[in-house]
C-alpha cells in the first residue's frame, strides 16, 4: 500500500449542513494533519473539485438532492478519476454497497462505525487501498469510542435538542434516540446531557458555542 499523503486534502459532500459538519469534525479528530472542506451538493463538490485538483478523498453521502450519490459517484469517477470516492450511508445493506462499489466507490462507510473505523477505513484509501467492512457493526459505543450516528445525537444534544426533536430531525424512534443518548454518557463518562456536552467540547467533538 502506498504511503499517506502528506496533508491530504479531504472533500465531504452532504447536503444537510449538520451531517457534514459532524464528519468534517469526525475527520479532524482523526486525521489531525488533514485539511477537510464540505460541500452541499455533488455539483458543488464537482467544482470544489475542479478548484483545488490535489484533492485527495472525497467522501460522499448517497442521498443527495438533484443528482443522487449514486449517479454523482460515476461522474466524479469519469472527471476526476484519479481522486477516490468513499461513500457514506446510514444502511449498510450488501445490495447497496454491491451498487456503490459498482458505481466506482473505494470505501463504504456505515453510520453504525465508530470514529475509529471511519479513520482507519479513510486512512485505508488514502493509502492506495479498497475499504468494504465485512463484519458486523460492534455493539453500542463504549470506552470512549463513538458512532456516526451517535455523532450526529451528540451534535443536536448540543443545540439543545429535546429527545423527540432529535428523534424527528434524524427520522428515528424515539426510544432509538434515548439509546444513543445512553450511549453517549457512558462513552463520555458523563451523568447527564450538560456533562456530556462540556465533555464533548473538552474532546473536540463539538464547538464551545451552541448554535441553535
Amino acid at each position: 500500500m502506498a504511503p499517506l499523503p502528506t496533508m491530504p486534502r479531504i472533500l465531504v459532500v452532504d447536503d444537510h449542513p449538520m451531517y457534514r459538519e459532524g464528519m468534517m469534525s469526525a475527520l479532524g479528530k482523526e486525521l489531525p494533519d488533514a485539511t477537510v472542506a464540505g460541500a452541499g451538493s455533488a455539483e458543488e463538490g464537482l467544482e470544489m473539485l475542479r478548484r483545488a485538483p490535489d484533492t485527495a478523498l472525497v467522501l460522499m453521502d448517497l442521498r443527495l438532492p438533484g443528482m443522487d450519490g449514486l449517479a454523482a459517484l460515476a461522474l466524479y469517477g469519469e472527471s476526476h478519476p484519479d481522486v477516490p470516492c468513499m461513500v457514506v450511508s446510514a444502511s449498510d445493506d450488501p445490495d447497496l454497497v454491491k451498487r456503490a462499489f459498482d458505481a466506482g466507490a473505494s470505501g463504504f462507510i456505515a453510520k453504525s462505525m465508530t470514529l475509529a473505523e471511519v479513520g482507519d477505513a479513510v486512512r485505508k484509501v488514502l493509502g492506495g487501498g479498497v475499504f468494504v467492512r465485512e463484519e458486523a457493526p460492534p455493539p453500542a459505543a463504549n470506552g470512549g469510542t463513538l458512532t456516526l450516528r451517535q455523532l450526529e445525537v451528540l451534535r443536536l444534544l448540543g443545540e439543545g435538542y429535546t429527545n423527540r426533536e432529535i428523534a424527528q430531525t434524524l427520522q428515528i424512534a424515539e426510544g432509538t434516540a434515548k439509546a444513543h443518548i445512553a450511549a453517549i454518557f457512558e462513552a463520555l463518562e458523563a451523568d447527564n446531557r450538560t456533562q456530556a456536552v462540556v465533555a464533548a467540547q473538552r474532546r473536540g467533538l463539538l464547538p464551545t458555542s451552541s448554535k441553535r
